[in-house]
């Protein structure tokens, strides 16, 4: 197996159809059809800073957020 289609393999991996790729022949188009495939890095989460350091993530409204640690009783 060569590095296009390892590449190939991991763009099935994440739900792409290996048509869609069969003809790609070089490591950057294949890098840039796995783009259109792999999961946003950002996902919705939300942009944290040092600042956010000891809070959690936690869902609000069907996102993600940031959050205080909730207190315990």
């Amino acid at each position: 197996m060569n590095t296009v289609e390892a590449l190939q393999a991991l763009y099935v991996a994440f739900g792409g159809n290996i048509e869609d790729v069969a003809n790609i022949t070089t490591i950057p188009e294949m890098i840039n059809a796995l783009v259109t495939v792999v999961p946003s890095i950002s996902s919705g989460l939300p942009t944290v800073t040092s600042e956010d350091n000891g809070k959690v993530l936690t869902v609000v409204d069907g996102e993600w957020a940031v959050a205080d640690l909730p207190e315990t009783t």
